[in-house]
């Protein structure tokens, strides 16, 4: 069954059974292996929509990550959390009507699935209902960007 690897999900959001991310054959690996030699181009670009972020979003109702002193951030991923998890999907539709689909990378919580037998976790659990990652991928170009920030920024 395919969702099994894609981390058990069906979807976005959709959540099937036990999953794992096992993805990548041979001619992936291929493709990976070929994108090295433009590995500083990708992180530099990827750096740029970070840079761009952090300059135009309004975090005074966002939280963004913070990095531990002496760690390096490799520009995976850019998590903002949101006040309310309403917040984040009313942003969501927002984001859509441009064409605009952040992901919810850590959604749900991993207490929240079914073959995971853990106690409580109201603070994880919290945190992965309002966690969105926004766009972030070398072409992203600045008029993307900018309608990204508008919609964040106007709530």
């Amino acid at each position: 069954m395919w969702y099994r690897h894609n981390f058990g999900h069906d979807g976005p959001e959709a959540y099937l059974g036990l999953g794992i991310n096992a993805k990548m054959s041979e001619l992936q690996t291929a493709m990976g292996l070929s994108v090295l030699p433009y590995m500083e181009h990708i992180i530099s670009e990827r750096k740029r929509v970070c840079e761009y972020y952090n300059e135009y979003v309004n975090f005074d109702n966002l939280q963004k990550l913070k990095l531990r002193e002496g760690t390096s951030w490799n520009f995976a991923y850019y998590p903002i959390v949101f006040e309310s998890e309403s917040q984040l999907l009313v942003t969501m539709q927002k984001l859509a009507v441009h064409s605009i689909h952040p992901r919810r990378y850590f959604y749900p919580s991993l207490e929240d699935l079914p073959y995971v037998n853990s106690k409580q976790c109201p603070i994880t659990d919290d945190i992965a209902r309002r966690i969105l990652c926004l766009p972030l991928y070398t072409t992203l170009l600045n008029q993307d960007l900018n309608k990204i920030v508008i919609t964040l920024n106007n709530g």
